[in-house]
């Protein structure tokens, strides 16, 4: 709600008290500042009432407008009443006399604001509600005998009254008499007393007292001067808090429909039933002892009258002992049961108030088991649940328990919660809304279960499902690496050992009618497919062996230029340049065969992966007490995600080579070799394009598995770890 809107409600909850202050400061400025005591300043007063019961209607729209409609039809007939009856002169040229047509006006009033009354009545009371009609009938006829011998029996009396004047001057406390009745009957039967019902209730009491004070003025003949007199007051402040009741926010609520409810308090209304039932003989008494005229017929039949009433009723109010401890015994045998069957359950079973702020009524002793807290710990506050629950946890939580308030069904939901001892315990929840008489929801009642285990256990079997699933890959990686490698290395065996075959039989076949150059030409060939038969099995086994740490290097003193020319040489290819950008000698202490093979598996890498007419550049470089090996191409290079797993067993580039499928152990042995020496291999970028494949190798051998110390201003770009 925006600050604009809250100011708007504001004022909407204050306009019936600041209505109520000016109309009650008016009044008594009516009454007591002379200058403005004229009859325009209180015919304003009378006409606001009618004005604001529409503006009130409009402001907090209740279902029911027809009851607020008639008051303020009333209320218009009672201002047109006093406009006519104090100006008659001005308006007829005529004495007012009596009847008058502004008692026309007046007596209208009470059929409206009864008609209005009852109908309230019927909304709130749904379906028959006789004892409270047969209440409201006893007060009334107990007020009713001392209306009627103090107001309407001397009228009555008056030999110099004509009929008409008799029943005009009866009608008056009689219709105040049924408004009353009608007001009782609103009070004692069901349904909330809001404020605004207190409001109505005093202005009716305001226009009873004020009417028959009127009437009783009237009655000993002394003349009212309405100049000078305060009855006007009691009037003004029922036109006053009838307009502040309608005003009043809690207006709506006279018109909600409540179930039937038990007494509250049944001794106040037997008090109130037993002093009306008493008014009937109690004002015989007095008239008696005043030595005044007794109308014996209309007390002795309103006595009768009375007590068969209030016989009914009490029938009704008294409840027989004996059935009430029964019932009571009952109850609590029923109670210990449903305690006894809910705090052997193994699970919490509550019963609390909706909201942030909602307290909780009853939590079960599980709560110490479930979370470690006591039972008044834990409802010692309203948000104590609510704070312990975990924050990303909360909101779901919060949002299921608003569903059931909106009336979404049953609430389920599972969050997590700190116990006592910091635990973090899982908790399914699951509730339903009870009812308050008028069918809202009311409190929350539900169970809450301690689900930690089935979690722990569902997590552990989710674990052991991705475990499983991750070796179900790996098996599968590895059998599709196995496939390849041996489809690799068959393809490495077979072709040079169809090279060598093809040259043998050839020879064979030619039986010395071969040039020499051709012969010499033959060997060759299979001399060179027999090293690479060697340097296959070699590398198969050089593996296998270093996998199972039996192989050490053999350090000695060697030029590493030397070793590096005799490779570049021996795998010189037409299809790619190879070029050592190196002529100066560069002594080191290694094993000169495992520096070969890294030279050498390094090369064949960049020949088998790069196009055709790539150049390959061997470049050597000392760092700290070591050398570093470089063979740079300008080819597509590799990818990011591979440059950290290419020296692994198997690895291969994405590149897929037909000719030349490759066994994918050249660079992993390359690696091995480095770690061997106590140093490393990666690859990097190329300056300008393609990839840099680099190894270390320190001249002091390192411990094994040691990483190599970084290097720091190295020319070539060693980079830092």
């Amino acid at each position: 709600m925006s600050a604009g809107q809250a100011d708007t409600a504001g004022v909407k909850r204050r306009t019936w008290l600041l209505y109520l202050a000016a109309g009650v400061l008016t009044t008594l400025a009516y009454l007591f500042v002379h200058p403005i005591r004229v009859g325009l300043l209180f015919n304003a007063i009378a006409l606001s009432s009618p004005v604001v019961i529409v503006i009130a209607l409009r402001l907090h729209k209740p279902e029911q407008k027809l009851p607020w409609y008639l008051f303020a039809l009333g209320q218009t007939f009672f201002v047109t009443g006093d406009v006519i009856t104090y100006n008659y002169e001005r308006l007829f040229h005529s004495p007012l006399p009596f009847p008058s047509i502004g008692d026309l006006f007046y007596l209208s009033v009470y059929p409206c604001l009864i008609a209005g009354l009852l109908l309230l009545v019927r909304r709130r009371s749904p379906g028959r509600d006789r004892e409270s009609a047969i209440d409201s009938l006893i007060v009334a006829i107990g007020v009713g005998v001392a209306s009627w011998v103090f107001l309407m029996s001397p009228i009555a009396r008056d030999n110099e009254l004509n009929l008409v004047t008799k029943l005009i001057s009866i009608a008056y406390p009689l219709m105040d008499l049924m408004l009353l009745t009608a007001a009782i009957r609103l009070a004692v039967g069901t349904g909330k007393r809001p404020a605004s019902f207190y409001l109505m209730a005093l202005s009716i009491v305001a226009l009873f007292m004020t009417d028959s004070i009127y009437s009783w003025i009237s009655v000993h003949g002394i003349v009212y001067d309405n100049s000078t007199g305060l009855l006007e007051g009691g009037w003004g402040l029922f036109y006053v808090m009838w307009g502040a009741a309608a005003l009043h926010p809690s207006m709506r609520q006279l018109e909600e429909r409540l179930q039937p409810r038990e007494l509250k308090h049944p001794r106040r209304r037997l008090y109130l039933l037993a002093g009306a039932s008493l008014m009937a003989p109690a004002i015989e008494l007095l008239q008696s002892m005043r030595k005044e005229p007794v109308d014996v017929p209309v007390l002795a039949g309103a006595a009768a009258v009375l007590f068969a009433l209030v016989l009914y009723r009490l029938n009704g109010l008294m409840v027989d002992v004996t059935e009430h401890r029964r019932t009571e015994q009952q109850l609590r045998e029923a109670e210990t049961k449903y305690r006894s069957l809910v705090e052997g359950m193994p699970a919490v079973v509550y019963i609390a108030e909706f909201g942030e702020e909602g307290a909780w009524r009853y939590v079960s002793p599980q709560i110490e088991s479930v979370l470690g807290f006591t039972q008044e710990e834990f409802t010692s506050a309203a948000r104590f649940w609510r704070e312990r629950i975990l924050p990303e946890d909360r909101a779901q939580a919060m949002a299921a328990e608003l569903q059931v308030l909106n009336g979404g069904g049953r609430m389920q939901c599972e969050y997590r919660i700190l116990g006592m001892d910091g635990r973090l315990i899982w908790i399914r929840e699951e509730a339903d809304a009870l009812e308050d008489a008028a069918g809202r929801p009311a409190f929350l009642q539900g169970v809450m279960y301690d689900v930690t285990e089935q979690k722990q256990s569902e997590e552990r079997l989710r674990q052991a499902l991705d475990t499983e699933k991750e070796a179900l890959q790996r098996l599968r990686a590895l059998h599709e690496m196995q496939n390849s490698f041996l489809q690799a290395v068959s393809h490495d065996l077979r072709t040079p050992l169809t090279s060598i075959l093809g040259s043998a039989l050839t020879l064979e076949q030619a039986n010395g009618t071969l040039d020499p150059e051709d012969q010499q030409d033959l060997l060759r060939r299979m001399a060179s497919n027999a090293r690479k038969l060697h340097r296959l099995l070699t590398d198969l086994l050089d593996l296998d062996r270093m996998s199972r740490g039996i192989i050490e290097p053999n350090r000695d003193e060697i030029d590493l230029t030397r070793i590096a020319a005799a490779m570049v040489e021996e795998c010189r290819v037409e299809s790619h340049p190879i070029e050592l950008a190196n002529g100066e000698p560069m002594p080191a202490t290694v094993d000169a065969a495992q520096v070969e093979r890294i030279l050498e598996n390094l090369l064949t890498n960049a020949i088998r992966y790069t196009p055709p007419g790539t150049p390959i550049q061997v470049r050597l470089a000392p760092h700290d007490d070591g050398v570093l090996l470089i063979v740079d191409d300008a080819g597509p290079g590799v990818r990011e995600d591979l440059k950290a797993t290419i020296f692994e067993p198997f690895r291969q580039g994405e590149e897929t080579v037909s000719h030349s499928p490759g066994v994918g152990i050249g660079l992993s042995l390359v690696a091995r070799f480095a770690e061997l020496h106590g140093g490393r291999a990666w690859v990097e970028d190329r300056p300008g394009g393609g990839a840099s494949f680099r190894v270390y190798l320190p001249n002091a051998a390192a411990t094994r598995g040691e990483p190599a110390r970084p290097a720091e201003n190295l020319a070539f770009g060693l980079p830092h770890r």
